[in-house]
């Protein structure tokens, strides 16, 4: 019992960086998602983060091993992904002088956007809970078990981030945001992305 409480705090605290949800948010703003779209690409994302989380600690003492050893990698990469797509959207606003909607480079945007913001959470697994899945190596049963608080905190978590911002942004009317929607969107992201980087320098084992 002891364990799965561990991992339930581990996986609550990890999901409400805001790296794993806010980019979910502003992305489907800039192109117009609705909120249940942008709660499902956030699930999606959430998913892949748990199984990729679970399958690292599946595999066990060498599969950590490696990981401590290149943690501060992953996760500058996922930060370098995110500032990546922040910098897709401000060239897009710079092209298109503040004018969005454009449906022309809307679609591949939108597709660069899945991909990026899956990749992401990817790259940027919970090692705490990996450390608790190393533990009960053998043990089936307990590994379900974690596998399904994770599951269950994670995407919930992210669920309920996404949710509530996405409905207190819909009701944002500001002409500034209307016009210049893809500069907001990628200044956050390449802001999100430079704090993953700066946390991960200051501190090399949040997780």
């Amino acid at each position: 019992m002891a364990q799965l409480v561990g991992v339930f705090t581990v996986a609550l605290v990890h999901t409400l960086i805001p790296s794993h949800w806010l980019c979910f948010v502003v992305v489907g703003r800039a192109h117009g998602w609705s909120t249940r779209k942008v709660m499902g690409v956030a699930a999606a994302a959430g998913i892949l983060h748990v199984v990729s989380t679970v399958g690292l600690g599946i595999a066990g003492g060498e599969i950590l091993h490696v990981l401590e050893h290149q943690e501060k990698t992953l996760e500058r990469v996922s930060g370098l992904i995110l500032i990546a797509l922040g910098g897709l959207y401000l060239l897009t606003h710079l092209f298109n002088a503040g004018h969005h909607h454009e449906q022309h480079d809307h679609k591949v945007t939108e597709r660069t956007a899945y991909v990026t913001l899956l990749f992401s959470l990817v790259l940027s697994p919970c090692t705490a809970a990996i450390l608790l899945l190393t533990a009960t190596a053998g043990d089936a049963a307990m590994i379900a078990l974690v596998g399904i608080v994770l599951l269950i905190t994670t995407v919930g978590g992210m669920l309920v981030l996404v949710g509530l911002t996405s409905l207190g942004i819909e009701k944002l009317r500001f002409a500034f945001i209307d016009r210049y929607e893809k500069l907001v969107v990628g200044l956050v992201l390449v802001a999100l992305g430079a704090l993953v980087l700066v946390f991960q320098d200051g501190h090399p084992h949040a997780h």
